[in-house]
């Protein structure tokens, strides 16, 4: 079984990147993997390491043990499985900086309750829905031209541009499925021009959210659900699918995913998760995906 490890370095220290090099070289020596060819996808900074491991002795719980004081991103894949078609990406934290419902909490005086619960969610120690029926709730009465203010206050997660851009020069699908509202969602889908988009809807009556969410709720096991629906109607492989995302609300997207990575991930979803991007930028999916800097959008 032949395996690609892509390694994406934070800094461009030669000396970091070379200890880098030789404790990967050298771990893989202690498996009696000794041929391994390496191939840069960005100078130094993104380098793939392909080699054969019919033992599949080659494992993440091994590369933490040797790289979990480096300021560095790495993914293992089999290389057969590594060509993806469809990118399934979550919002908040992930394509964007903000917590949407945070921010429109603001508005409201109520900034801290809504962050409290949402961290809450984020972190797997409430259920998502209940999470957010509860954060919603105190939104009640808030006007709706908030929503506009919340627009212009956006700011993108390095590299997201550059990620969906680059994607699509690759002819693959982009997909947003967000626990977060219209029309946020459908500004942030407009502006990085991604493909689809499913969301939640606030309830309105005239100028003013009534603190309800209308069904479907977005939950962790719609985003899954999702996922199949759009692999099953495009009628590709469910290892051909990445997803991203950074809170238990994405657990189940990424675990149903052929390849899931864990953005800046909470504790729970790092825990579970083996593919992560801690100390890079978006871009590092790309390099994971065998997409060197030459071919970026």
């Amino acid at each position: 079984m032949q395996k690609v490890l892509t390694v994406v370095h934070s800094t461009n220290d030669n000396e970091l990147i070379k200890k880098c090099s030789k404790l990967i070289k050298d771990y893989l020596l202690s498996l009696n993997i000794t041929k391994v060819k390496k191939n840069s996808l960005n100078d130094q900074i993104a380098v793939d390491y392909f080699f054969n491991d019919p033992a599949n002795a080659c494992s993440y719980k091994g590369l933490r043990r040797r790289l979990s004081t480096y300021p560095v991103d790495y993914c293992l894949q089999n290389k057969a499985k590594r060509v993806k078609k469809i990118l399934f990406s979550d919002m908040d934290g992930t394509l964007i900086v903000n917590e949407t419902l945070n921010d429109l909490a603001k508005y409201l005086g109520k900034g801290d309750q809504v962050k409290e619960l949402t961290a809450l969610g984020m972190k797997g120690l409430l259920d998502f829905s209940t999470s957010l029926a509860s954060r919603v709730h105190l939104l009640a009465g808030l006007k709706i031209n908030s929503l506009e203010e919340t627009k212009k206050n956006i700011t993108l997660i390095n590299g997201a541009k550059k990620l969906i851009n680059s994607l699509k020069k690759k002819n693959m699908t982009s997909v947003l499925v967000t626990g977060g509202f219209k029309p946020v969602s459908t500004y942030l889908k407009n502006m990085l021009k991604i493909d689809y988009e499913y969301s939640n809807t606030f309830g309105i009556q005239g100028d003013e959210f009534t603190g309800k969410v209308i069904p479907p709720v977005v939950s962790a096991q719609y985003k899954a659900t999702i996922l199949k629906k759009i692999v099953t109607e495009n009628n590709i492989d469910i290892e051909q699918t990445i997803a991203i995302g950074d809170a238990a609300n994405d657990l189940s997207m990424l675990l149903e995913a052929g390849l899931g990575v864990a953005f800046m991930g909470t504790d729970v979803v790092k825990s579970t998760i083996d593919h992560q991007i801690n100390y890079t930028d978006l871009t590092s999916i790309l390099y994971y995906l065998g997409i060197s800097k030459k071919d970026f959008a």
